[in-house]
């Protein structure tokens, strides 16, 4: 594996609120915070304001509506080249749409992050991926939805939106709802282990190792029961932090945590059940 010098004193990692502004994210006790905000932000200020803007007055297709049930109540396409993190894309949402179904498509291969309004407030999170276009972004609309479109993209990259506006409420997988506010749990197992032994300095070494264990056997569980995608994922993360380094500290600076944290929070994130981090250091 490759582990930084946990030996050394570790300087305050900063975790920043994207949902998915920036802020330290070191909690004050009893707050939650998402675990993909940092990443996200940091992603988001690295990169160039657009020169390509969307219509500022979208206007969605209306879609005759058949008696029968859930349907498309308008859809509309916006394109573009970069990103548009500060002047963000703007959507024209009918007002019979109970969710946003977008289909995005580019002409360079891409890491993107998209989020519709607020997914903070809303209880929603950020989406992720590889824009490949092999899934479609879906949320909710719901009171206090936005139709502003915040998109991070590489700054080349052309971009286009075919969106779609649907009758049919967003659907949430209840056993991913289940197994991932239970995987949040063992991230803030480590997380709270991490800064207690390292900035905070409330404990040393055997707790952080008692406390990294209790870790590696709650993914064991979950690994153990789950009924997702997500298995394997638990799994891994059992392993990683089971065959940690013998030094302590810094368990969530390993390259290894992370590759295995990241596709576990992005299924997470896709099911608008975002990781989140309950602090126990802070206050």
């Amino acid at each position: 594996m490759i582990w930084g010098d946990a030996g050394d004193t570790r300087a305050r990692r900063v975790r920043s609120g994207l949902v998915l502004t920036v802020a330290a994210l070191v909690l004050t006790t009893g707050c939650v915070a998402t675990a993909t905000e940092a990443r996200s932000v940091a992603e988001a200020a690295s990169e160039p304001t657009p020169e390509a803007s969307p219509d500022p007055t979208p206007v969605a297709t209306p879609v005759v509506i058949p008696a029968d049930g859930p349907i498309i109540v308008g859809e509309q396409t916006v394109s573009g080249v970069g990103p548009r993190t500060e002047e963000r894309v703007p959507l024209a949402v009918p007002a019979a749409a109970r969710s946003v179904l977008v289909d995005l498509s580019c002409d360079a291969p891409s890491h993107f992050i998209a989020e519709l309004g607020d997914a903070m407030m809303l209880g929603q999170a950020p989406l992720s991926g590889e824009c490949d276009g092999s899934r479609t972004l879906a949320w909710p609309w719901t009171y206090g939805s936005s139709g502003m479109l915040w998109l991070s993209i590489g700054p080349e990259v052309g971009w286009t939106l075919s969106v779609t506006y649907s009758s049919e409420p967003f659907v949430q997988d209840a056993d991913l709802v289940e197994e991932c506010e239970a995987y949040s749990q063992v991230y803030s197992q480590v997380s709270n282990a991490d800064d207690g032994y390292g900035f905070y300095a409330a404990f040393g070494a055997d707790e952080w190792n008692t406390r990294v264990d209790a870790a590696a056997r709650a993914a064991a569980a979950l690994a153990d029961a789950s009924d997702t995608s997500l298995a394997d994922g638990f799994a891994a993360m059992r392993d990683v932090l089971a065959e940690r380094s013998p030094i302590p500290g810094g368990m969530t600076e390993v390259q290894e945590f992370w590759e295995v944290h990241r596709p576990i929070a992005e299924t997470c994130a896709w099911n608008h059940t975002e990781i989140a981090v309950y602090a126990e250091f802070g206050g």
